[in-house]
């Protein structure tokens, strides 16, 4: 039985390069067209040296989704001692940093369509990608329940504000808009604040102010 992804088998420096020289040809020439020899290659390895590291190449994009969520999961993890709306507005900003830090793991989990084809198995994908959502819904509904944010099915309110940062962030990964790393997480942060703030001026109470 293949040990999960997330628990390293083999030296974690060699482990780790092998994941970042994955991706990078993984994002840059898709699933399809990248071989373990190429990856293998990359780092340094022979081709079959890879193979003490991962079981096989939906193996290796496995544990890629991995780290990538796990480093994701860590950006939206951040503590607020104001309101459930603040610890909302602390969220949006780890997404944002995450978004710059980490473009090419966003780039991965967000906008590439082609580089893990390979991955036959979705169930196995959703599991890795659900807990942050599950993260962002958990602080939409700790917003609601406190009267801050609208509706009752906190998982759509979650997705209509994830679809707004994403959005936002594909702009500045697009080059559309060149702005220093500092500038574009501020950017991005304040137009993500005021996409929450609108929503939360629509609650019944503050619409007809």
């Amino acid at each position: 039985m293949t040990p999960p992804a997330s628990v390293p088998r083999t030296d974690p420096s060699t482990r780790d390069r092998i994941l970042e020289a994955a991706l990078e040809l993984f994002l840059t020439k898709g699933d399809g067209d990248v071989t373990m020899r190429q990856i293998a290659t990359a780092v340094g390895l022979t081709p079959m040296a890879i193979y003490r590291h991962f079981d096989d190449k939906a193996d290796l994009q496995l544990a890629i989704l991995n780290s990538g969520y796990r480093l994701f999961a860590g950006y939206l993890d951040r503590p607020s001692t104001g309101s459930a709306l603040d610890a909302l507005r602390a969220m949006a900003g780890g997404f944002t940093d995450f978004a710059v830090d980490k473009s090419s793991y966003f780039e991965l989990i967000f906008l590439s369509g082609r580089t893990m084809n390979g991955l036959k198995n979705r169930d196995s994908v959703q599991a890795v990608a659900q807990p942050t959502f599950d993260m962002l819904v958990e602080r939409v509904a700790a917003c609601q329940q406190a009267g801050e944010l609208p509706g009752d099915d906190p998982k759509a309110v979650a997705a209509d504000i994830l679809a707004t940062a994403v959005g936002h962030a594909a702009l500045h990964i697009s080059g559309l808009f060149v702005r220093t790393p500092t500038a574009a997480k501020r950017a991005m942060r304040s137009a993500l604040t005021r996409h929450i703030e609108l929503i939360a001026g629509s609650r019944p109470d503050t619409a007809g102010a």
